[in-house]
């Protein structure tokens, strides 16, 4: 409006004197900003002709600078008079009535400060800014209200009133079309989840509409690896209610026909692939029922194998024939050449902390490489497992020359650093509390600084220690811990513990994989009882333990942190004797499997383990020795099986051992987002060979077998563990446990 009123007297003031000359400009109004500096933004200098637009054009730009509340602009004879009303400061940003959400968030958020000039078009923006917020945590019925508080000397306090409103919860979701899959399977693959009362440490059960528009993809991709490759959404809808308390999720869906693998065929135009040594690499079985995966899995095989083989710039292009009559899709790999582009530089922005090297090491493409989707979508994953990040986002473009590209690496970095103070009961140690301290990329280098301590009715100590995943700028993982630690595990004495660890773990290939370590430790037994074993009362009292030891694994598993499928070999050495007092040669050979079986929510898992130790010299403590139950034998205490001595009953513990363990682990039945498995198992074990022993000591090499029941919670506090053994092979001098509890949290 103000505009117009200008435009119209500029009209008016123009009729009298179009077209002539300007020979001054005036300038009033103004207090803070200099006449020199408004006259700069102009148009139109002194000496230029000047007509109606020129003016106009004029009145508009000082608008645009933001600085004024109103401009007025005319002229007066050959005079051009410019009037200007400034827009006040900022004094003061304040917000009320924002209980969910800290001041300090909205901070972050918004681009106003104090001792800026007022613009109306960034309250605006910090307005819708706000609401964006509140509807991130799921409260679209938030009100904001900015308030201006004028002040003397043109100063104003801007405050924004909040009225957060309930949480936007979704309460249902609707699935239309849904002929093969139940609902309930289909709400699995959401991201999105319906509200329930147990879930109020999680919010993806909050509208988010980037996690509505994922949902969509996953619903297709689910689709697409269960033999429904022309599945389409046909409409995707979220509802919110009149009072703006609930969001109702529905989605229509056209499956289309289920379809199976026909024939499968590799056709290469490079002639010089022999096409017989890639048939391994695929992993397509004929009349099994169609899936995306597995022909994605099969490209990213076939991809790598060519690699080995040099073929660098090759391009995999899958071709699905469907017969809707017959319900088959036949596929064709077909292997093309692509065009020889290579890596021109790699560019790494939004790293403020961490160092460019921690970071480079981790992309296994290098300037001057020849381009690799595979290794570049690799590096992206490997940046992501790292942690330090909140986005990473690697996306090559176009170099200098068509045969080049760019390699563009933003990424968005995040908190690194936990403090956690924990409390948490277990059957072994009962109550006890924790401190732990770690910061995962310390000082940008990539290594991990760590300390803490426990402390509980049976135990007391603290370790301080550092990692470095490229140790010497190698493939290497370096570790260093202190420590020190007393426990009363054993009724008959107390153990102290002063010591170091150095370790080294590298993988060999993908298979193959080895750790090698170091420890000295000074032990000082104490507190022995008056009613303990004679051979407990004359080992030595303090003791000085130098080992080297080596772990070397061979397998394969679908993950190292929480396996379902494949299997590990394992070979451990432990030798004690490179200087010190105590002196033994420990060997323990391990095998494990994993299987799903039915779907991969039952997983079937086989343990297997002997060990063996030998004296050098001088005869195996009973400290140093193998000891069997609790942690490794479900059913039975700690050191609850094995060799005692008749008369005391203390555990003597043995230098031959063996154990094995099968075990089913299933969905417990209860909703997912509880997070509960179950399982069921049967343990065996031996243990036998006192490394001392007298007329007291007991022979024993008896087996004893436990079965039993387990659930475990993935806690929000924390995992917590419940298992219930019932020993069915035992001896009666054997020390039971049927109940175990384990319970630890972190806040």
């Amino acid at each position: 409006m103000i505009k117009f009123l200008c435009t119209i007297l500029l009209s008016l003031s123009l009729a009298y004197g179009e077209g002539q000359k300007i020979s001054q400009i005036n300038v009033s109004g103004n207090n803070r900003i200099e006449n020199q500096t408004i006259l700069s933004y102009l148009p139109v200098k002194v000496g230029d002709t000047v007509d109606v637009d020129k003016l106009d054009q004029c009145l508009k730009t000082l608008f645009d600078t933001g600085y004024f509340h109103d401009v007025k602009v005319h002229r007066e004879g050959s005079a051009v008079v410019i009037q200007v009303e400034e827009n006040p400061i900022i004094n003061k940003i304040a917000y009320e009535g924002n209980d969910k959400i800290k001041d300090a968030d909205f901070k972050k958020e918004i681009q106003l400060r104090p001792r800026e000039v007022l613009s109306y078009a960034k309250i605006q923006a910090a307005q819708q800014r706000i609401l964006e917020i509140y509807r991130r945590l799921g409260r679209f019925s938030a009100k904001v209200d900015p308030k201006i508080i004028r002040l003397s000397e043109n100063r104003i306090d801007l405050v924004f009133e909040i009225e957060e409103g309930p949480t936007t919860f979704i309460r249902k979701v609707n699935f239309l079309g849904n002929k093969s899959f139940q609902g309930s399977r289909l709400e699995k693959v959401l991201q999105s989840k319906i509200w329930r009362w147990y879930r109020f440490f999680v919010n993806d059960d909050l509208y988010d509409p980037d996690r509505f528009l994922n949902d969509q993809q996953e619903i297709k991709r689910f689709y697409n690896d269960h033999g429904f490759p022309d599945m389409r959404i046909v409409s995707a809808i979220a509802e919110l209610s009149p009072d703006k308390t609930a969001y109702f999720l529905t989605f229509t869906i056209d499956e289309g026909r289920k379809y199976q693998f026909g024939d499968v065929k590799i056709v290469s135009a490079i002639k010089s692939i022999d096409i017989e040594k890639l048939k391994a690499c695929i992993l397509i079985e004929k009349s099994e029922n169609y899936s995306g995966a597995v022909i994605d899995k099969s490209i990213k095989a076939l991809t790598e194998t060519l690699g080995t083989m040099g073929y660098a710039f090759i391009n995999i292009e899958p071709e699905v024939s469907k017969n809707s009559e017959t319900g088959t899709a036949d596929v064709v790999f077909n292997i093309k050449e692509g065009p020889r582009v290579y890596i021109e530089t790699i560019d790494i922005k939004g790293n403020d902390r961490t160092r460019d090297h921690v970071i480079r090491r981790e992309i296994r493409i290098h300037e001057g490489d020849a381009y690799n989707s595979k290794k570049i979508k690799d590096a992206e994953r490997a940046l992501k497992d790292l942690g330090y990040f909140k986005e990473v986002h690697v996306q090559p473009e176009e170099g200098s020359a068509i045969d080049k590209a760019k390699l563009n690496v933003d990424l968005e970095e995040q908190k690194t650093g936990e403090l956690n103070f924990g409390v948490g009961y277990s059957t072994l140690d009962g109550v006890f509390t924790s401190f732990t301290a770690k910061e995962r990329n310390f000082r940008g280098s990539g290594q991990t600084v760590r300390g803490g301590a426990m402390v509980s009715k049976k135990s007391i100590g603290c370790d301080v220690g550092i990692d470095d995943p490229a140790f010497l700028d190698r493939d290497l993982l370096g570790s260093v811990t202190v420590s020190a630690k007393q426990d009363k595990y054993s009724r008959s004495h107390k153990n102290n513990v002063l010591g170091s660890e150095f370790g080294l773990a590298y993988s060999l290939s993908d298979m193959w994989w080895q750790n090698i370590g170091y420890s000295i430790r000074a032990e000082r037994i104490t507190g022995i009882n008056n009613d303990a074993s004679a051979i407990m009362k004359a080992q030595s009292k303090s003791a000085t333990l130098s080992e080297i030891s080596q772990t070397t694994h061979f397998g394969k598993l679908d993950s190292r942190a929480n396996p379902t499928k494949g299997y590990d070999l394992s070979y451990q050495t432990g030798f004690a004797g490179v200087g010190g007092t105590v002196k033994y040669l420990q060997h323990v050979w391990g095998i494990k499997g994993y299987y799903p079986i039915f779907s991969e929510d039952f997983v079937l898992k086989g343990l297997a383990e002997t060990g063996v130790m030998q004296k050098i010299g001088k005869k195996i403590r009973i400290v140093d020795s193998f000891s069997m139950g609790y942690t490794n034998l479900r059913g039975f205490d700690f050191q609850g099986i094995g060799p005692r001595d008749q008369v005391t009953k203390d555990p003597l513990n043995g230098t031959r051992m063996w154990r094995a363990s099968v075990e089913l682990k299933f969905p417990s039945g209860l909703p997912d987002d509880w997070k509960i498995s179950a399982n069921i198992f049967n343990d065996w074990g031996c243990l036998w060979e006192p490394g001392q022993k007298d007329s007291n000591s007991q022979v024993d090499t008896k087996v004893r077998a436990a079965a039993g029941v387990g659930v475990l919670w993935a806690s929000p506090f924390g995992p917590i563990g419940l298992t219930y053994a019932i020993p069915y092979m035992y001896q009666k001098y054997d020390e039971k446990r049927s109940v175990q509890l384990q319970f630890s949290n972190m806040f």
